[in-house]
């Protein structure tokens, strides 16, 4: 019996986030520019020309913050979520992975700040990641018993796809 309760719990959750993951994906499709790495390699597919994306804007429209800083957001909750229970060894240090998505979205502001990376600095984003990073590392904690065995089948799979996503994020002009 608790087995299956334990499947379904990680099958609940990594579905929702999966839908968080495409729900982030979708903000950026349709409502950011071809700046994004991302928006500019869907362009070369002509995406552009299966939906009006004027029109879906116009008829859904979202606040900035929705549009500009919830995706960031997004991202660091699914990878932290993904990566708890995960570490490396650095010598005999034992660095945990699941601070890694939110230390890199801080960082990767801050390097906007100082103009390293295209883009423009958001204490907005820093909010988002930071408040979104905290909300997975809290779930992670509370289900730590259960995802044990689970994460660590996916965890280098885990790092290069989302730390992939999160450089497809990035502004690139």
């Amino acid at each position: 019996m608790f087995l299956k309760s334990t499947n379904n719990i990680l099958s609940f959750k990594f579905l929702s986030l999966i839908l968080l993951s495409i729900l982030a994906a979708t903000i950026y499709f349709i409502y950011r520019d071809n700046t994004i790495i991302f928006n500019q390699i869907l362009s070369t597919f002509n995406t552009d020309n299966l939906f009006n994306k004027r029109d879906l804007v116009h008829s859904f429209p979202l606040p900035n913050w929705a549009i500009y800083s919830l995706p960031s957001g997004i991202w660091v909750l699914v990878l932290t979520s993904l990566l708890s229970q995960n570490h490396i060894y650095i010598k005999k240090a034992r660095l945990p992975l699941d601070y890694l998505p939110i230390t890199y979205g801080i960082i990767l502001e801050f390097f906007q700040f100082f103009h390293i990376t295209n883009g423009t600095f958001d204490i907005v984003d820093i909010l988002f990641v930071l408040g979104f990073g905290v909300i997975a590392l809290a779930i992670n904690k509370s289900q730590q018993a259960i995802t044990i065995n689970w994460q660590k089948k996916i965890s280098r799979w885990v790092l290069v796809s989302g730390f992939l996503i999160l450089i497809l994020s990035d502004v690139h002009k």
